[in-house]
């Protein structure tokens, strides 16, 4: 689906609409009416391939590689510039059975603005309809909408998505702290290193973001050049990341308590069956001390 956002004089002044994308000959007239426009893309089938290939100035391989999530790696942030426009990769994180990370490509051309994400978990949907409702609402108070704004606001949109992943990360954690606790099950262990790889692996995709967000924030993107509010959108953003990174140390030092506690109770357990034990071999000694002697009694006895 491909969906086109623009502003509009409506009955309550400035207003972001939106329309569906059916062809580049509608996208070209509206484009020609309007002072900015966004171009949002999800799931597009051949025919909608083919217009982003026209739009992007005829770059068929481009279109499939990202179609196909081999035209940048899914789990760093990065840009390049081609032709006439820049293109950005941010990726977002979701948390299953396994954390997965998604791209997002934005891409900056002249007076507008082209997303494209995968569908995955309604993840690339839900960062777009949230960065929509946000920038609506500064159409509403008569602000400008252009490409600086709605990706700062897009990118923070995707930090607070991954630190979203960081609090599921913690309630992993406390369940298997829990299940130590109650049963100290060997099971355990293998949940407790597969959280510290998920721990690592969303802490180098983290400081990725972070460096990545600042070169937005300090214009070191060609043709992204933030104005002031834009990069103090950017900096919320960083500021967002800067947090969730300040937890990863403690939920790695928690795993390692959590490793800790279920040695020291496996311990506890095996001392608990070694007294068990030497009760039994007492009991049992003093058993065969008693018939012992009431043997010998009863030889003694009868003689």
């Amino acid at each position: 689906m491909m969906w086109m956002y623009a502003v509009r004089s409506g009955a309550k002044g400035k207003e972001l609409y939106a329309i569906d994308m059916t062809s580049l000959k509608q996208l070209n007239e509206l484009a020609s009416k309007v002072k900015w426009l966004w171009v949002d893309i999800f799931n597009p089938d051949e025919k909608e391939c083919e217009i982003i290939s026209e739009l992007l100035g005829n770059e068929p391989a481009v279109v499939e590689n990202i179609k196909c999530g081999s035209h940048a790696p899914s789990n760093i942030c990065g840009y390049e510039r081609r032709h006439d426009y820049v293109m950005l990769h941010a990726p977002f994180v979701t948390l299953k059975e396994e954390l997965k990370t998604f791209p997002i490509f934005i891409i900056v051309k002249k007076k507008m603005l082209v997303t494209w994400g995968e569908e995955e978990a309604h993840g690339h949907s839900t960062i777009v309809k949230s960065t929509i409702r946000r920038l609506r609402e500064h159409v509403e108070e008569g602000e400008k909408p252009n490409s600086p704004l709605a990706i700062s606001m897009l990118l923070r949109e995707i930090a607070c998505k991954n630190s979203d992943v960081m609090l599921s990360i913690k309630e992993l954690i406390d369940n298997v702290e829990e299940r130590v606790l109650e049963t100290g099950e060997k099971p355990a262990t293998r949940s407790i290193f597969a959280l510290k790889r998920k721990v690592h692996k969303i802490y180098r995709l983290l400081i990725n973001e972070r460096e990545f967000l600042a070169d937005v924030h300090e214009t070191l993107i060609p043709r992204l050049q933030l104005d002031e509010k834009a990069k103090s959108i950017i900096g919320d953003a960083i500021e967002v990341v800067d947090r969730e990174l300040g937890f990863i140390d403690s939920y790695d030092r928690a795993l390692d308590s959590v490793l800790t506690l279920q040695d020291l109770t496996s311990i506890h357990k095996v001392e608990s069956s070694i007294s068990y034990l030497t009760i039994i071999l007492v009991v049992g000694t003093v058993i065969l001390i008693i018939l012992e002697i009431m043997s010998i009694l009863g030889i003694t006895g009868s003689g």
